[in-house]
């Protein structure tokens, strides 16, 4: 019996015009978990390779477990990254049938390719804004732990451990410096990204102050020479985007200004690192051989004898896992040292799979810096392209898809950042870019973005 005369809605204090969300399934409460997994994944990525390794093996299980085969599928076709991810993939699994490689080294090589599967995996699960925004604040979470971590070690308030890497001249955390160097880059990077959005004048500045940490960490204070490269191409192309060709202007008078930093300034971390990089390469030019500390002097010659593997079998390559071993049978005649890894992912990837390899790989950056553009929101469409650059500079200079750390946060952030794009986005580009572009990058909020994607 009702002893409460008023109505049903005041005596409770609530709103019966918004009815309350139903409650979640078991099967909706198990998908949070495992988009859980997928954010505790952005975080250990900076960190701890077993870390990883227990939570692609959960996903793997969920992925298996969880069913819903026939939706999975259907994101993964509407999506190009996630066709151009399994196409590569695909081409290391066609690899198998003529390589040179013994059974360890292909099963090596395409375990290290099993992470490009991540891409369309992650897709159906992390469409929504919020577990995207989750996954790439606990990545930056990590690297402000180790930003944090080099910065102590670098002014000697952390003495050397045996649980991290660093020490005082080689200031990392937990990778070593040129894996340091790129994640710290592109963090930088999203930091200036996220500072431009930031909404109020406070967070502006920490998130500004955030980068400019970050870009000294990796200018001033690590030795990672590929880092360097990455962090300049990313903001040139985040003035570019934000100013057009002044920012283009801006960022080439930044540069120059910091060669002549660099140059009157001797005792610089960059100015020893580039003048070693420029004597091993001219000793290297005079053909003195390599000692195993010239960094510059073994990629040239890693580089000239990769070159000859790639003439010898331009086409298809030697097969998945096939490098070490051509690679091992080259140096053995012309005296040079053996390698698996001829830091260079463009020449691993031709020579092991030919022209066709290399193809494929920029078929994937070219799709992801063309459809980086239909992307919902400027955020996004900006933070795509820079990992497109990152991983553009970087694999010139070091091997990327093949090694752990890289190569896992590459498939990751790709994951992340491309799962917003559907069929449904597609269409609402394509109608807004029919009627003038209003509203293409995704809700009307820039239609100059949308008309003019940078």
């Amino acid at each position: 019996m009702n002893f409460d005369r008023r109505p049903p809605e005041r005596a409770v204090g609530i709103d019966v015009s918004s009815p309350a969300p139903a409650p979640r399934t078991a099967r909706e409460r198990a998908e949070d978990g495992v988009r859980w997994a997928v954010v505790l994944l952005g975080c250990s990525i900076p960190i701890s390779v077993a870390a990883d390794n227990i939570l692609l093996a959960f996903l793997l299980a969920c992925w298996i477990a969880g069913g819903g085969y026939r939706a999975k599928l259907s994101a993964v076709r509407g999506n190009p990254v996630a066709l151009a991810a399994l196409a590569l993939f695909a081409l290391y699994l066609a690899g198998t049938l003529y390589t040179i490689a013994d059974g360890a080294d292909v099963a090596e090589a395409l375990t290290k390719a099993l992470r490009l599967l991540l891409i369309p995996a992650l897709m159906p699960l992390m469409r929504d804004a919020t577990w995207r925004n989750r996954g790439i604040a606990a990545f930056l979470g990590s690297m402000l732990v180790t930003l944090l971590l080099s910065y102590m070690y670098w002014l000697g308030t952390l003495p050397v451990n045996l649980w991290l890497k660093g020490t005082a001249l080689d200031p990392v955390a937990f990778k070593a410096h040129i894996t340091h160097n790129v994640f710290m880059a592109f963090a930088a990077f999203v930091f200036a990204l996220a500072a431009v959005d930031a909404k109020t004048r406070r967070g502006r500045w920490v998130l500004a102050a955030l980068c400019a940490a970050a870009a000294v960490n990796v200018l001033l204070m690590v030795p990672g020479r590929t880092g360097h490269i990455v962090l300049l191409v990313l903001f040139a192309y985040f003035l570019y985007r934000q100013l057009r060709a002044p920012g283009l202007a801006l960022a080439v008078l930044a540069v120059g200004a910091l060669a002549v930093v660099v140059v009157v300034s001797p005792d610089s971390m960059l100015h020893k690192r580039f003048t070693v990089a420029d004597d091993e390469f001219q000793q290297w030019r005079a053909g003195v051989p390599p000692d195993p500390t010239s960094s510059v002097g073994q990629r040239m010659g890693f580089l000239r004898n990769t070159v000859e593997l790639i003439r010898e079998n331009p086409v298809l390559g030697v097969g998945t896992g096939g490098f070490a071993a051509a690679y091992a049978a080259r140096a053995s005649r012309t005296g040079g040292a053996p390698t698996h890894n001829p830091h260079n992912e463009f020449l691993l990837m031709t020579a092991q799979f030919g022209v066709v390899g290399l193809a494929l790989m920029l078929c994937l950056f070219g799709t992801q810096w063309w459809l980086a553009a239909r992307l919902p929101g400027r955020f996004e469409q900006a933070a795509a392209r820079g990992l497109v650059l990152t991983f553009v500079v970087a694999s010139a200079l070091s091997s990327t898809l093949v090694d752990h750390a890289e190569g896992l946060f590459f498939a990751y952030m790709s994951g992340l950042l491309f799962a917003s794009y559907d069929d449904a986005g597609k269409r609402r580009w394509r109608a807004a870019a029919a009627t003038g572009g209003a509203g293409a990058a995704g809700g009307g909020s820039d239609a100059s973005a949308a008309k003019r994607p940078v």
